[in-house]
């Protein structure tokens, strides 16, 4: 069989233009990468378009939320915070150009957490994968400053209270961190973390690395060791005092791992938890939420059941729900069962609700 070399020639042409063209018209999602882990329920959605091409963009994700956007930006790129739900996630962009042409991508990721069934570990193939990287960030540096500059900045002092053992300073007005833009989702929810909410990041996201994440050095300009308590404990001295005089402990504070029941940015919960206490506590302790474990035999014989462990109004702490946390502390106790109380004997902590 003859080949004719005009022939290849000229399909070879072709095909150099038609992916030179294809080229320019691609949708891609710079960021998430596909399979990528997440902890939090937000992920910032970075996507480039053809410039001056789209006349509308629609971006589905997990949730089920549809974000539409109706002009396009001179310089292609689109960014958007889209919230996830746990587990795997499917976030579908769809690109509508002027000359009537569909262009798509998807990417899936996974948003894990500790404290749900199911979502503990993601699938075979995901991996964390970190976006503050030089080469990332260079692409963001030409609309973004993407150095969390806060000498220019006003600020002013929050005075320590509460959980809180240190003053610290914040900016007055949040807006003004370079991390605002694409990060102030993480922190809508009603309950927020100080450095947060006042986009104080690097307070918490130093650039280190901890015990549990040495194969992630030097991966992300952000990142922040684990276990993160180090780095709490700079606020939080008092909980460090208490941790540090425990007779009993509690398994996430004695490993330093503060971040398994609290969202360091926001959370709906008190504390901001990462469920409500009761739920929280009997993730991991499910045995006890019928309330058996309280003296089990005089209390159980007097109740028909377990000595109760929700739903009640709090004896001991006016105007808040009996859970968990009324008798033990999950920081650690200087008595036992990391109960409200000191000393070997348990019964004392009875004594906070039943005066008589």
């Amino acid at each position: 069989m003859r080949r004719n070399p005009i022939a290849a020639i000229l399909l070879f042409g072709l095909l150099v233009s038609t992916g030179g063209r294809a080229e320019s018209d691609v949708v891609e999602i710079v960021s998430p990468k596909n399979e990528a882990i997440y902890d939090d329920a937000f992920a910032s959605l970075v996507v480039k378009t053809p410039p001056g091409k789209i006349k509308r963009l629609e971006i589905e994700t997990g949730e089920g939320r549809l974000y539409i956007y109706k002009n396009s930006p001179k310089s292609g790129y689109y960014c958007k915070s889209v919230k996830l739900k746990l587990g795997e996630n499917n976030i579908t962009v769809t690109a509508y150009t002027y000359d009537n042409r569909t262009l798509s991508k998807y990417v899936e990721v996974f948003y894990r957490s500790e404290v749900y069934e199911g979502v503990e570990d993601a699938p075979y193939g995901f991996k964390k994968i970190y976006f503050h990287n030089a080469e990332n960030e260079k692409l963001c540096a030409k609309c973004h400053n993407m150095n969390p500059d806060f000498k220019k900045s006003q600020k002013k002092i929050i005075k320590a209270k509460g959980a809180l053992t240190e003053d610290i300073q914040v900016l007055e007005n949040p807006q003004d961190s370079n991390c605002y833009s694409c990060h102030e989702a993480l922190t809508s929810r009603k309950n927020g973390h100080a450095p947060s909410v006042n986009f104080m990041c690097t307070v918490c996201h130093t650039g280190k690395t901890g015990e549990n994440n040495l194969m992630d050095e030097g991966k992300s300009r952000y990142i922040q060791p684990d276990p993160i308590a180090p780095e709490c404990f700079k606020c939080h001295e008092r909980v460090e005092d208490i941790m540090k005089h425990n007779r009993s402990d509690h398994g996430p504070t004695k490993l330093g791992r503060c971040n398994k029941c609290h969202n360091p940015h926001s959370s709906p919960n008190p504390f901001f938890l990462r469920k409500p206490i009761w739920e929280l506590c009997t993730t991991c302790h499910a045995e006890k939420a019928s309330g058996k474990h309280i003296i089990n035999a005089f209390v159980f014989s007097r109740n028909r059941g377990g000595h109760p462990t929700r739903g009640r109004p709090d004896p001991s702490r006016p105007g808040r729900e009996l859970v968990c946390s009324s008798c033990h502390n999950p920081h650690g106790s200087k008595g036992p069962f990391l109960l409200r109380t000191t000393g070997s004997t348990p019964f004392k902590v009875c004594k906070r609700c039943h005066k008589k």
